[in-house]
């Protein structure tokens, strides 16, 4: 009896311990594969976070010959364009309504001239609106940046610490005074013609007293701020920056940015030609093809001349299809490019002097016979000449721009805005807009 309990007692024991290690065993299978499985998703909370905070931000956009620009820096770009774009808003709307609460009649084009431009800056600030510009803007910054080194233009260290000085009023050289001119009162009398006799001396009069100019009035020197003022606002304006994620280190690229491209420019406009054909000529605009054939027809014919033309042209109001004529005294190229079209300016470079062209299409859509009277190289107008400067800049910049083997644009813009981005504009899309950002 007892031999059998034991037996029993015996197996009962090895059968409770086969379980014991069953269950330890899957206690241990447990343990581990929640171990396992925390440990993957710790990795992938990791990877991810990694992904979001470093892989995604450095991810290139476009790339700009062997220069990057990346995730991180537009949307920093964005949200400081979308911060000055709502700046520039405010003080405009402030400025309209002082000119509202002046009630000054003569201000009221002033008003008009601000509405334009505070709908063009609603117009601007749609979320889309900012990605484009922003990533157009660091494009141009850096060709304009890779074409300044290329021509040996550079910005340095401290120019950049100069002009942002300047910008918040700190100058730490001494200012040239601007030149102030002063009327000189001649102490000598105003000599006559030879042999003659003024009239107050031939009267035996007292000679008038000598009369003294006033002294122009000097014009303003801008103040200079301390040392430790500039240092003051800087750091105010650091401060309000912070928010978007701009850094002093970016407000100084800002800077740089711009002294490049007014150096640019600067040397653009130095290789711009200071002269440029002008033209005389006599021409006659007409808003009908028909009517403009039969003009020529009769020219042609010697039914009339073309001072006659002219005048028949601009005598007649009705019917609509005729335009206006006149005669030009020697205007430049490129004012007749804008006046006229490019077709028109280069007719009057090629065509036979003092013979009326046949019709010209201008690339205006009008139609026009013209009379070259004469060509000449002359030197451009002030005006002209700035005009062109700036012209020759853009040209090259736009020409930079489409260039697909030095500008790739890789990611849409669009693609990568904010959140902050998206909801600051729409916000102010439905306050002023009437639409969403």
């Amino acid at each position: 009896m007892t031999k059998k309990n034991e037996s029993l007692s015996a197996r009962l024991t090895r059968v409770q311990i086969s379980r014991y290690e069953r269950e330890r065993r899957q206690r241990q299978i447990i343990i581990l594969g929640s171990l396992a499985l925390a440990v993957i998703v710790g990795g992938l909370v990791v990877a991810a976070l990694v992904d979001m905070l470093v892989i995604q931000p450095q991810r290139a956009v476009a790339s700009v010959g062997d220069e990057t620009i990346n995730v991180q820096q537009l949307q920093k770009r964005m949200r400081y364009d979308q911060a000055q774009l709502l700046g520039r808003f405010n003080q405009l709307q402030q400025q309209v309504s002082q000119l509202q609460q002046d009630n000054n009649p003569s201000a009221e084009f002033l008003q008009q001239f601000y509405q334009q431009q505070l709908q063009q800056i609603v117009l601007q600030s749609s979320a889309e609106q900012i990605a484009q510009n922003a990533l157009s803007t660091l494009i141009d910054d850096a060709l304009i940046r890779q074409e300044a080194n290329r021509r040996g233009i550079t910005v340095t260290p401290d120019e950049v610490t100069e002009e942002l000085e300047k910008s918040f009023g700190f100058y730490r050289k001494t200012l040239t005074p601007f030149p102030t001119y002063t009327p000189v009162t001649p102490d000598t009398p105003v000599p006559t013609a030879a042999g003659a006799v003024t009239a107050t001396a031939a009267a035996g009069l007292t000679p008038s007293p000598t009369v003294v100019l006033p002294t122009a009035t000097p014009r303003l020197q801008p103040t200079s701020i301390t040392a430790g003022d500039f240092q003051l606002l800087l750091q105010s304006t650091l401060a309000e920056y912070q928010p978007l994620g701009i850094t002093e280190q970016d407000l100084r690229d800002l800077v740089a940015s711009s002294l490049y491209r007014e150096r640019l420019q600067e040397a653009f406009a130095q290789e711009t030609p200071k002269t440029a054909p002008h033209y005389k000529f006599d021409y006659v605009r007409f808003n009908a093809l028909e009517e403009a054939q039969k003009a020529a027809e009769r020219l042609a014919r010697g039914e009339l001349t073309f001072a006659a033309l002219i005048s028949q042209t601009n005598a007649i109001t009705e019917p609509a299809p005729i335009g206006n004529g006149a005669s030009l005294d020697w205007i430049s190229r490129p004012r007749a490019r804008d006046q006229f079209g490019a077709t028109i300016a280069d007719q009057l470079a090629t065509a036979p002097l003092g013979t009326p062209t046949p019709v010209i299409t201008s690339s205006f859509g009008s139609f026009y016979i013209l009379l070259p009277l004469g060509r000449e190289e002359r030197p451009l107008a002030e005006s002209e000449l700035q005009s062109e400067q700036r012209r020759t800049f853009d040209n090259w910049l736009s020409a930079a721009r489409e260039n697909a083997a030095q500008v790739k644009r890789l990611i849409d813009p669009t693609k990568v805005i904010p959140q902050a981005v998206r909801d600051a504009a729409r916000n102010f899309q439905a306050q002023y807009g009437g639409g969403e950002g």
